[in-house]
């Protein structure tokens, strides 16, 4: 049999095992990256094997490839188990996904005494009940969170820390994405657990009625405040800010009222889609920006009357809509004597932009950071109208230090197209370093 294997050229192969000669360090991160469940079934693979998941430092546990998941408390059983095995000396990150959880997902922490959490670094908790329904979690269990310093939450979980003494003592990072509160005073119990708070990121889901999210953390130094697209027009969120050491801040809420309640000197960078008529103060927390994005529309006018953005503005982008026009952005230009960057991002939406019509007019002089400052000019959607074509022509014209201009074009038709690349490529350039780069 082997002279006819020979003869027909089929030689027999025997394939090494070189998954498990890898070292533990690799295959701990393979083994972090798929559920706990999954992880221990390679404990049968061979003596090499049986430890290794047993020393992870990263445990994910998803409810749909749990055992016995159909089961009453099997997910929750199944999670207690698996930590009573677990021998690593450091366990840094543990996942959470839910989908079928209990009425409180407090019950997955009320683990026997001699599971420890002390290494616990980072702990992420997802829930994707289906039909919706919200699991409460109150933070029962006070040793589980000492040394945790990120904490992610999302989905349908109801957050309900009023009456818990829970204190995040180490917590740096704290993500809160779609979930819901008790009451508003459940949120700022949360908050105030948490001492040494740097990182707060807040995804919001529509509210209705008024809800008071009250945001005081003086260690705090960056906030992102976004809020779903709704069609609820009483969703009347009202967020009180008190962060004095505030570096970056981000608000995407069209809808909601802003209130800062001190100074934020130390803010450096913005980016901010509100309704400037509901935010009268935020102009004057803008005065320290160095980098700074924002909708441009023509009402704008009537809310920045006393310069109110920074002297010392480096770089501005701007999201611009269909009713934008050259005349505002002139006119804005010249109260920041200081950009170097200018970005404009051109939406061409399938509905109209709400807008008080207004005018403006075109300052008298050429502002001072063309003359003297502007270096990049990027513009994404460019769409060849009147007024784009005025700004255009303006900027390239007076801006003496612009070493490179990118323009992308909003197609409308490959002739329209040549027609656009030709018009720009034809501008008068004020600066003879300027590389003009046209782009589909």
């Amino acid at each position: 049999m082997a002279m006819d294997d020979a003869r027909s050229g089929i030689e027999d192969v025997t394939y090494a095992d070189r998954i498990s000669e890898l070292p533990n360090d690799l295959l701990f991160r393979i083994l972090s990256l798929i559920p706990v469940s999954n992880a221990m079934s390679t404990s049968q693979l061979s003596k090499r094997w049986k430890p290794v998941w047993k020393m992870l430092s990263t445990l994910v546990y998803d409810e749909n490839s749990c055992p016995n998941v159909g089961s009453v408390g099997g997910f929750v059983q199944f999670c207690g188990r698996s930590l009573q095995l677990h021998d690593a000396p450091l366990l840094k990150t543990l996942n959470l996904k839910l989908r079928k959880h209990s009425d409180s997902l407090d019950s997955l922490f009320s683990t026997p005494n001699n599971i420890q959490y002390s290494t616990l670094v980072e702990m992420s908790i997802t829930s994707t009940t289906y039909p919706c329904y919200y699991s409460t979690i109150s933070f029962p269990n006070l040793n589980v969170f000492q040394t945790l310093a990120v904490l992610k939450l999302q989905g349908h979980i109801l957050v309900d820390v009023v009456e818990s003494p829970v204190c995040f003592q180490s917590l740096k990072s704290l993500y809160l994405k779609c979930v819901k509160f008790e009451s508003e005073d459940s949120f700022s119990t949360l908050l105030s657990a948490c001492p040494v708070l740097e990182d707060l990121f807040i995804q919001r889901t529509c509210s209705v009625g008024s809800f008071v999210f009250t945001i005081s953390v003086p260690s705090l130094q960056r906030l992102s405040f976004t809020k779903e697209q709704s069609y609820y027009a009483d969703d009347k969120a009202i967020v009180e800010i008190t962060a004095p050491s505030l570096k970056y801040l981000k608000i995407f809420d069209r809808v909601g009222c802003y209130s800062f309640v001190v100074d934020m000197s130390k803010l450096v960078e913005a980016d901010v889609k509100v309704n400037l008529s509901k935010n009268e103060k935020l102009p004057k927390v803008l005065t320290s920006v160095e980098h700074l994005s924002l909708d441009l529309y023509p009402s704008m006018v009537f809310h920045l009357t006393d310069r109110f953005i920074s002297k010392q503005l480096l770089h501005l982008e701007l999201d611009i809509y269909d009713n934008f026009r050259s005349n505002l952005l002139m006119s804005l230009l010249k109260d920041l004597p200081s950009l170097r960057a200018l970005k404009l991002n051109h939406q061409h939406p399938n509905y109209t932009v709400d807008d008080q019509p207004c005018s403006v007019s075109k300052p008298s002089s050429v502002p001072k950071c063309l003359s003297f400052h502007l270096e990049t000019f990027e513009w994404i959607g460019y769409a060849g109208t009147y007024e784009e074509i005025e700004a255009a022509v303006y900027v390239l014209k007076n801006a003496r230090c612009l070493k490179n201009a990118t323009i992308s074009l909003y197609s409308r038709g490959m002739e329209n197209d040549q027609l656009m690349i030709k018009e720009l490529e034809s501008m008068s350039k004020a600066s003879t370093m300027c590389q003009l780069l046209v782009k589909f």
